[in-house]
C-alpha cells in the first residue's frame, strides 16, 4: 500500500471505524468530520490532529485512516 504524505495545515477527513458496527450502515457516511494536520510524526507516518475549532484530537492517527479533503 503506498504511504500518502501530509504536511502541517493540511485539512484531512478520518476513517469512522464504529461505522460498521452500525445495522445501517449503508447509509451513514465512512469518514468523519474535517480535522486539520497539526503535527507529523515522521518515523512511524502518524499524525496529530486538532478539529477545524483549534481543540485536539486525543490520540495520534496513522495515515491509513486519513483522506485528505480536496479544496474547492
Amino acid at each position: 500500500m503506498k504511504k500518502k504524505e501530509f504536511r502541517d495545515g493540511d485539512l484531512v477527513m478520518m476513517f469512522n471505524a464504529r461505522h460498521h458496527l452500525k445495522a445501517y450502515k449503508k447509509l451513514l457516511s465512512k469518514r468523519s468530520r474535517p480535522f486539520v494536520i497539526k503535527k507529523v510524526f515522521a518515523d512511524n507516518g502518524s499524525y496529530e490532529l486538532e478539529n477545524v475549532d483549534g481543540s485536539p484530537y486525543p490520540d495520534r492517527i496513522n495515515h491509513d485512516k486519513l483522506k485528505k479533503v480536496l479544496d474547492m
